[in-house]
């Protein structure tokens, strides 16, 4: 079985981009967004033992983790991979021409954070389709 990531820690990842995408749109801050993007790729590339929201909120959260639901870890990873390749192109756009144009990406991931707050996953409803096509181009 694989081994999944508590529940308090995905949402504490989820509210931090929200929180910080909407800070970053609201003062007009690529800085605040590169940061952002940064500690994405992190987390996309070391894994959860990468993820600087997970390391800094498992102090705080480390009564509710030894009961919490676990969520699977490949989805996750996609999810990151989505959040990470949209904030990228959000950041390029930014700092290359500096258009309004590159808030959109960024506005991407906070809209899928959020609504996977609320509990719709976007990520999971695309992730899906695409095992669904893997799968049927296999057979």
């Amino acid at each position: 079985m694989k081994q999944g990531i508590p529940v308090p820690l995905v949402r504490a990842n989820q509210w931090v981009m929200v929180g910080g995408i909407l800070l970053a749109i609201l003062l007009q801050s690529q800085l605040l967004l590169t940061l952002l993007f940064i500690i994405s790729l992190l987390a996309l590339l070391f894994g959860p033992k990468g993820n600087v929201v997970f390391v800094l909120t498992k102090p705080l959260l480390k009564n509710r983790l030894a009961a919490a639901e676990q969520e699977a870890a490949e989805l996750q990873r996609f999810n990151q991979s989505i959040a990470t390749i949209l904030l990228g192109l959000a950041v390029g756009i930014l700092w290359t021409t500096g258009h309004w144009s590159g808030w959109i990406p960024a506005g991407m991931v906070m809209v899928a954070a959020a609504f996977a707050l609320a509990g719709y996953c976007i990520g999971c409803t695309i992730y899906f389709q695409w095992k669904q096509w893997r799968h049927t181009q296999r057979s």
